[in-house]
Order: C-alpha cells, then structure tokens, then sequence
C-alpha cells in the first residue's frame, strides 16, 4: 500500500519534517557547536567510513546524492546503517538528515538511541530528499548517541545525506515528580485473541528475574553462535555433519537439567527459557513432523521433557523459546514461489519453493502442538523469528503463518489434515494462538509470532532506558556472554556490578529482565557464567525485597542516576553511580506530598538512616553507605499508608 504521509512518529516527541526547499530554523548555539564532528556525515569519502557499527547491514554508497557526490544507501529490504558518537551529558540537541526513497512505497528512518531517554524516530516515504529533524536530551551521566538510519522492508531502498548534529545547549535541571498516574491496562484484541488478563499475568510481573537459555547444534561450532551457519553461509549436509561429530559435535553428555534449575534459584532467578529450536531449525525434543531435525533421533534423548521436567520440579516457572523460521528450507526466503529475497545461500526464485514453504509451516504446525500438548504446564514461550525472509512484512506473515484463533480456509498454504487441530464445536482449524489458548490457556507469550502479545520484548545490550511501561508489559533479553546468545568459547562475560544494574533499570521501568546464559556442546554452563550469577544471588538474597513482587514507580527514574520500585506501604529507591549527589552520601527523594514517612534503611545491611523532610515535600536521606555496593544501591521507605489506596 502506498504511503501518503511525509513522516511517521513513533515515540511522543519533537520531532520535525522539513521540505527540503525551506531553510532549517537557525539556532544561535549552533555557531557553537560543542561536539566533535560526525564521521563522514556527508558520505564524500565514497565509502562506509563511520558507518561500519557492527549493526550495520545491506548498506552502500550511491551517487543518487542531496549534495556532492554520494550519499548513504540504505537496503533493499531490512537494512541498517548505524553510527555511535559522543555527546555532551546533560544536553539538548537536535540532529537532522536529508532523506528520499526510490519509490512511495517504501520508508527510510532516522532513528537515535543509547542517549539514556526513550528510543526517537522519524520516518518519510517521499521520493524527493526531505529534511528530517529530532530534537532530544541527553543524559546526565551518558556521553553515548547511537544513529541509525533503517529501510524497514522492500524491494527498494532509502537514501540520507548531509547529517548535522547540533549542541542546542545545556538541558533545564530536572523537576520535582509528583506520584504518577498509573493507567488502566486496556486488554488488546489482535487477530481474534485478547490478550491474558492481569490476574493471569502477575505471577510474570512479580518474578522480575528469570534465566534465558541458548543452547543447540551451535553450541559446537567454535566459529561462531546461535547464528553460525548463517554467517559461514554453511549448507545443511555440512552444518548436521558437524554436528553429529562424536567426538567434537553436539553431545550433550553432561546435561543436568536439574543442576541448571539449582543454577538459576542460586542467581535469584524465578523462571527460565530454553531455546526448543533456534533459527537452524533443530528440535531439542521429540518432533514426529517427517522433516524434522531433532535431539531424540540424533541424540536419543528428549532434552525439553528433561529440562521441563526439571524446572517444573524445583519450583521455577517453566518457559521455552521456539522459533518458527528455519534455514533448513529455501521456501523461507521464497514463500510465494515467485520473489526470492536476499539470502546467504544464493537461492534464486523456484516455483518449487512455495510448497517447500508449506512444509516447513507444517512441521511448525506439528511442533507447536506437540510442545503444547506433551510436555505438562508451560508457564511462559518466547516467540523468535515469526518474520518471513528475515525482513518484517505484517501482512505477509499474516497470509501465510495464520498466527491468530483461527487459520484461514482459503490460506495459500494450506496445511495437512494430519497437523490441524480443531476447535470443538465450530469445527474451524485452529491458528498458532487458537493452539496456545487451548492446549495452555494461562501460557504468557511475546509478540514475536505477528500477534500483539502478552509481553513486550525489548533485545540487547543498550542499557534499557526511558519511562515506566505501564500500558504493554515489558520484558528485556540479555545475553550475559558479551557476542552472541549461544556458546563461544573463552567467552567474555558482563560483571556483576553491570548485571546488577541490568536488572534494576529494568525493574524501576516496571519491566522482567531476562538473562541468557550459553551452555556447551555437552551442556555445562561455563563458569565464568556461574560465577557472575552467583554473585548476583547474594546481593538479591539482600536486596531483593525491592526487586520481586514490586512495580516500577511512584516516580518516573532519571537515566543512570536513579528509580523507584514499590509494593504496599514501601518505596524502594534504586541509586547509581551516575547519581549528581553520589559522592555527598546523601539521597532525596521526589516529592512524597502528604504522605507520612516511619522508617528509611539501607536494604543491603538493614541499617536504618536518618532524613529530613524538606520544603518542596522531598525528604532527604543521610548516611548512605554507597560502597557497599556501588553498582546498584536500593534505600527502603517506609510510609505509614499504602502508596497507592
């Protein structure tokens, strides 16, 4: 459909669209400009100096510029072009590009990110170069600004030029919050199911914690991860070669389900996800799908009934991952039979394409099912990969997965009978949720399956900034090993003191964090991994009262210097090192109105301290101890009423 609008906003900002015609608004600041220039802004070094981030993807430089000879190609298809800069903390800025598509029917965006406020974008559809501007504020304690331009999907591509980056001055200091108003959370319908009801969902919200788990054939390739056999473009016969290798292949020989359940409840974690097939297409469990890759015929052995069964048993809520896109099947890239898309294998258009598609929809049909149906209760899924040709396009994923109550009669990939389960009554086939809220009614799901979700997922290692997530529940992912989900050997890790501070900006945003760890070919998590979860065990055995069973509030948190969780009568304040006062061992709160303070103590070692109530209704806090963990310290308030009646 062709986009008629010059912009889209997606997020609550300024954000500006100027024809290219019309002069920029001028600023007396920018004569001033206290930043160091961007790298290669304009693209006149006719190559992709400054834009080589490691996000960077199916980038060039073309001729087709704004000014000067060349300017930035962004696609065809999903494609990035990604530059990290400094800037000053605590500033306002505004940064503007010269945009154009080849045709109406595409996007480019200007996205900024990492500046410690909400992710900010702009986008434009227009086939003359358009100015495009944001404005944005910087952090106190960030010096970071990450810049992306993205072609979201099509066969076309999108085009910028002549970036500025503009110092606009110092930001104003920050106002006294009052108490937040916390909205009604209004239950979504998306293709025929609503989402789980907040009685359904507290047991997610009250865990805050759980562990991720990446574990597969992969796991034996020391080239690479989870992604491996996409990134050496390995064919199918080599990559299940290698994996088969008795003596350097995916054994599994020391998997302990249980001892990785005792693993998680020693790092304070409440629920966990193991990957039950990854992008590769290889099943930990025991498909009966005629294509199927899997453990039990490799291994013997079904490692999900293992793991589920372990987990179940020692208390934690039970969550898998599954992917439904598989690199096992060139229809992947070719669903229709008629359009190939870009891929690592060299596949072009082939009829026969569309009805290997198919299959590979079948044996998600079957897989999905099975997991549902034969493994017990299932807490919580993790949806990864419900795009089509690695390039998202809603409306083709819709027409051909069937993800919503119902699969469509007249699909043009229609399943077999013998993968169908119907609906008692109706009789009607059942799409992938129709499956979900029949076989596991309470089952949390994200929305990476083309259905709205339960869950919000939020990916990678940018610390999680911006205001609480009160309206779509929230959960990040992390991988805990620095470079990929699944196992790397001599794997570098994140410090204690940074996942410390992971889980508490997720916490104060009223969002879960969920960490990954990579286990080896023969199933041991490595103990560099171990021993940063157990560290942050003991500093949750401490502080974990301001962690689990809160919500993110009553006031908005201020990146890297501060949040707030709470629950009943008691405010936890979450303290980073990037606090302005960290160094005075003082702390003061937001403004408490006429709510009446009892108690204030450290919670890592109980002490209690003493404060003031100021003026503006603030109280101010004395004798924090910040060395006793200066990652992450958390002060609980005691109120004599309930924060919120």
């Amino acid at each position: 459909m062709r986009k008629n609008v010059l912009y889209r906003c997606l997020c609550c900002f300024t954000l500006l669209a100027i024809p290219a015609n019309l002069d920029a608004q001028t600023t007396a600041s920018k004569a001033a400009s206290e930043l160091k220039p961007l790298t290669n802004s304009d693209f006149e070094t006719g190559d992709l100096t400054g834009w080589k981030h490691w996000r960077t993807k199916f980038c060039s430089i073309s001729k087709d510029a704004y000014s000067g000879k060349y300017a930035l190609q962004v696609g065809p298809e999903r494609a990035f072009g990604v530059q990290e800069v400094k800037v000053k903390p605590n500033s306002l800025y505004r940064i503007s590009a010269f945009v154009k598509t080849d045709s109406g029917a595409e996007e480019i965006q200007l996205k900024i990110s990492d500046y410690g406020g909400a992710s900010l974008s702009v986008s434009s559809a227009l086939t003359a170069y358009t100015k495009v501007s944001l404005d944005f504020q910087t952090a106190f304690s960030s010096d970071n600004l990450l810049i992306s331009f993205i072609h979201p999907t099509g066969n076309g591509s999108g085009f910028a030029d002549q970036i500025e980056l503009t110092y606009l001055g110092e930001a104003p200091a920050p106002k006294i919050q009052e108490f937040v108003k916390i909205p009604e959370r209004i239950l979504k319908e998306d293709v025929g199911v609503s989402q789980l009801p907040n009685e359904k969902m507290k047991w997610f919200l009250d865990d805050k914690f759980g562990m991720f788990i990446h574990w597969g054939v992969y796991a034996a390739m020391p080239e690479g991860s989870e992604w491996v056999r996409h990134t050496e473009a390995w064919g199918q016969e080599y990559y299940q070669r290698r994996a088969r290798d008795p003596k350097k292949g995916f054994t599994a020989a020391k998997f302990d389900a249980s001892q990785w359940a005792d693993i998680a409840k020693k790092a304070g974690m409440k629920y966990m996800a193991m990957t039950s097939r990854h992008h590769d297409g290889f099943a930990l469990f025991d498909s009966k799908h005629p294509s199927s890759w899997t453990s039990k015929k490799d291994l013997g052995r079904d490692l999900v009934k293992e793991y589920t069964d372990a987990v179940r048993a020692s208390g934690l809520h039970v969550g898998l991952y599954y992917s439904p896109m598989s690199w096992r099947y060139p229809g992947y890239y070719d669903v229709t039979g008629k359009d190939c898309k870009p891929n690592v294998w060299g596949y072009k258009t082939a009829a026969w394409h569309k009805a290997d598609a198919k299959d590979m929809k079948e044996e998600v049909y079957e897989q999905v099912t099975t997991l549902f149906n034969d493994y017990g209760k299932i807490d919580y899924m993790f949806w990864d990969g419900g795009w089509l040709s690695q390039t998202v396009n809603r409306e083709v994923e819709l027409a051909f997965w069937d993800p919503g109550k119902y699969q469509n009669p007249n699909n043009e990939w229609p399943i077999n009978e013998k993968f169908i389960t119907k609906e008692e009554g109706t009789n009607k086939p059942l799409g992938i949720m129709g499956l979900v809220r029949k076989f596991q009614p309470d089952l949390v799901v994200n929305e990476r399956f083309s259905w709205v979700g339960d869950v919000h997922a939020e990916e990678g290692g940018s610390a999680t900034s911006g205001d609480i997530r009160y309206e779509q529940y929230g959960e990040k992912c992390l991988s805990l090993q620095k470079g990929g989900w699944g196992y790397r050997p001599n794997g570098k890790v994140f410090s204690f003191e940074e996942v410390a501070v992971f889980l508490s900006n997720c916490v104060v945003r009223n969002i879960n964090l969920l960490l990954n760890v990579a286990p080896d070919r023969e199933g041991v998590i490595p103990q560099n991994q171990q021993e940063v979860l157990f560290q942050t065990g003991k500093w949750l055995s401490k502080v974990g009262d301001g962690i689990y069973g809160t919500r993110g509030g009553p006031w908005q948190p201020l990146f890297g210097e501060y949040g707030f969780t709470f629950k009943g009568n008691k405010i936890y304040c979450h303290i980073y090192e990037g606090y302005r006062d960290f160094k005075s061992g003082t702390f003061t709160t937001q403004s408490l109105a006429n709510k009446k303070v009892t108690k204030v103590i450290n919670l890592y070692d109980g002490k209690e301290l003493l404060w003031t109530k100021n003026k503006n209704k603030t109280i101010t806090i004395a004798g924090v101890d910040y060395s006793l963990n200066s990652a992450a310290t958390l002060l609980e308030i005691t109120l004599a009423e309930p924060v919120f009646k």
